[in-house]
């Protein structure tokens, strides 16, 4: 399903992250002003799933950089590493920054690691798979990041 857009006061899309279903599986999608804060919130809503992302401070700081072929691979890259950082690295995010520059990704992730009674739950982050990866630009120029998710 669908969700119904967020709009500002404008009366433009605001920039969001959310989670969807989309025949019986779990998605994330990261709408935003430019591809780039909209792979900054696709990346956040995927942490939301773990760990509400307001209750993380920030700790440390994780450099990812990423090439691919064509911008849903690069989302779909871009994903992996920062469930890797959560797996690996016992890492959980609060927010990310993403530079583009054509078809290469320099990102950073901002957390600390997991553990923390702020933390909630203690979910166990072993890798996931991503499909449906999808980015596409809308209507008023507003982009959108997406994927469906499988921990």
């Amino acid at each position: 399903m669908d969700v119904e857009a967020v709009h500002s006061e404008e009366g433009r899309p605001r920039a969001h992250w959310e989670h969807f279903t989309r025949e019986e599986q779990l998605g994330v999608r990261g709408v935003g002003r430019s591809m780039e804060q909209a792979f900054e919130l696709a990346a956040q809503a995927l942490c939301a799933l773990v760990t509400d992302p307001k209750r993380v401070e920030v700790h440390e700081e994780l450099e990812v950089t990423c090439q691919s072929v064509d911008h849903d691979e690069l989302l779909a890259d871009w994903l992996r590493a920062v469930v890797g950082a959560m797996a690996g690295r016992r890492l959980r995010f609060q927010c990310f920054a993403v530079r583009l520059d054509g078809l290469n990704l320099f990102g950073r992730g901002f957390g600390e690691r997991a553990g923390s009674e702020r933390h909630g739950a203690s979910v166990a982050v072993t890798g996931a798979s991503l499909t449906q990866v999808s980015v596409r630009q809308g209507p008023g120029g507003v982009w959108t990041a997406e994927a469906l998710v499988d921990f």
